[in-house]
C-alpha cells in the first residue's frame, strides 16, 4: 500500500511542479522545491498547540508531519493571523492552510482545497450559570454580546444576528472574553470547546452548548496552482484511515 501511495504521489506531484513552474514563471520557486512544505496554523487545541512540556503537538500537527514524511519533504510550521490566511497563502508565506479550517464557498473560490477529512460545528460558550439561557440559535439574540475569531466560521455563524459583536485574533482568546465577563458568550469550534472548557480545564466555570448550528467540514487548503497537492492529501487520508493512523490520532486528541 505504501509503495502504491509513493508511486501515485510521485506522479501527482510531478504534474503539480510543472503547473506550478508554468504559473510562477522561470525565476520563481514552486511549492516543495526547497524540500519543505510550509504549513500555516494558529494555536488551536486539539489541532495545533503546545503541550505542558512546550512540545508542539496536535491532531493536525501530527497528521501534517506524517503527510510530509510520505511525500518526502520537511514540515515547517508558521503561525499566522487567521484573518490573513489567504493573503499569506497566495503571497507564498505559507504553502498550505492546515488548522481545522472549515470548507466554505470562499475557501473553494480562493484555494485548491482538499476533500473533507473531519466534521465540526460551531457551539456557544458561556458561563455555567447561564447555560439554560442558550438553547437554540434564536436565543443567542438575548446575549449582551458575542465574541468570535475574526475570519472564522464562528464569525460567519453570527454575522446575521443582531447582537453586539467582539472580534478576537484567535479562537482561544474568545474564552477569556467570556470568563472575564467582557462578552456574555462566544462562538467557537466544537473541536476546541471539547478540550478547553469544563471540568479539569483552565476554564472550568465555562460550558459549551450545541444550539443547532449546521454541520461543517474541515479541509486543507493549497494554492490554486498546487491542486495536485490537494489530491495527494486526499489519497493520504484514505490510506491513513485504512492503516489505522487516523483512528490512532483521533483517539489521542479527541478521546
Amino acid at each position: 500500500m505504501k509503495k502504491l501511495f509513493a508511486i501515485l504521489v510521485t506522479a501527482i506531484l510531478a504534474v503539480t511542479v510543472c503547473l506550478g513552474l508554468t504559473a510562477c514563471g522561470k525565476d520563481e520557486k514552486g511549492s516543495l522545491e526547497d524540500g519543505k512544505l510550509t504549513i500555516g496554523y494558529t494555536i488551536y487545541a486539539p489541532m495545533n498547540f503546545y503541550d505542558d512540556n512546550n512540545t508542539f503537538v496536535g491532531f493536525d500537527t501530527e497528521l501534517a508531519k506524517a503527510f510530509c514524511e510520505e511525500i518526502g519533504v520537511e514540515a515547517e510550521f508558521v503561525e499566522i493571523n487567521w484573518n490573513n490566511k489567504f493573503i499569506d497563502l497566495n503571497g507564498k508565506k505559507i504553502d498550505v492552510i492546515w488548522n481545522g479550517m472549515t470548507i466554505t464557498d470562499e475557501v473553494k473560490e480562493k484555494t485548491a482545497v482538499s476533500k473533507p477529512y473531519l466534521d465540526n460545528k460551531q457551539v456557544v460558550i458561556c458561563k455555567a450559570e447561564n447555560a439554560d439561557k442558550f438553547t437554540d440559535i434564536e436565543s443567542i439574540k438575548n446575549a449582551s454580546s458575542v465574541a468570535f475569531e475574526k475570519g472564522s466560521a464562528g464569525e460567519d455563524a453570527v454575522k446575521d444576528i443582531d447582537i453586539t459583536k467582539i472580534e478576537s485574533s484567535a479562537q482561544k482568546d474568545t474564552l477569556l472574553e467570556v470568563a472575564s465577563g467582557r462578552s456574555e458568550i462566544a462562538v467557537i469550534d466544537l473541536m476546541m470547546a471539547r478540550v478547553l472548557v469544563g471540568a479539569g480545564t483552565s476554564y472550568s466555570n465555562l460550558v459549551y452548548k450545541d444550539v443547532g448550528f449546521e454541520l461543517e467540514e474541515f479541509g486543507v487548503a493549497f494554492r490554486k496552482t498546487d491542486d495536485g497537492l490537494a489530491k495527494a492529501f486526499d489519497l493520504f487520508i484514505k490510506i491513513a484511515k485504512a492503516n489505522g493512523l487516523f483512528d490512532t490520532l483521533s483517539a489521542k486528541y479527541f478521546g
